[in-house]
C-alpha cells in the first residue's frame, strides 16, 4: 500500500511540474508576441554591425588615407547600407589611387548613373565583369 501512495505522489508531482513548465513556456511565448518581430531585431543587429565595421574602416583611413583595403571595405559596407553618396566618395578615392583599374571606373560610372536617375536604376549592387566571347 505504501508503494501505491508513493506512486501517486510522484505522478501528481510530475503532472504539476509538467503543467507549470507548460505554463511558463506559454507565458514566454505570449510575452514575445508583443515585442518587435525577430526579423526587425535581426535587421537592427545587422545595421549596428555594419555601422561598427564602417567606423573601423574610417579609423584606418584616418591613419592611412590611401589604404586601399580599407577603401574597398568601406565601399562594400556602404553599398550594403545603400549609402550611394558615401560609396561614391570612397570609390572616387580608389579611382584616384588606381587610374588604370577599369572595374573601379565602370562601377563609379554605374553609381553616378544611379544617383542621377534613382528611379530608373535598381538597387546599388556591384557587377561582375562579363567574359567577352570571341567573334565568329
Amino acid at each position: 500500500m505504501e508503494k501505491s501512495k508513493l506512486t501517486k505522489v510522484i505522478l501528481i508531482g510530475s503532472g504539476m511540474a509538467f503543467l507549470a513548465s507548460s505554463g511558463m513556456g506559454l507565458s514566454g511565448l505570449l510575452g514575445r508576441s508583443t515585442e518587435q518581430p525577430a526579423s526587425e531585431n535581426a535587421a537592427q543587429s545587422q545595421n549596428a554591425q555594419l555601422q561598427a565595421e564602417e567606423r573601423g574602416f574610417e579609423g584606418v583611413l584616418k591613419r592611412e588615407p590611401n589604404n586601399q583595403t580599407a577603401l574597398r571595405g568601406l565601399v562594400e559596407i556602404r553599398m550594403r547600407r545603400n549609402d550611394a553618396p558615401g560609396t561614391k566618395a570612397a570609390l572616387e578615392q580608389l579611382v584616384k589611387l588606381n587610374p588604370s583599374n577599369i572595374q573601379y571606373k565602370e562601377f563609379l560610372a554605374a553609381l553616378n548613373k544611379q544617383i542621377a536617375e534613382p528611379k530608373k536604376v535598381g538597387t546599388l549592387k556591384p557587377t561582375e565583369p562579363q567574359p567577352t566571347q570571341p567573334s565568329k
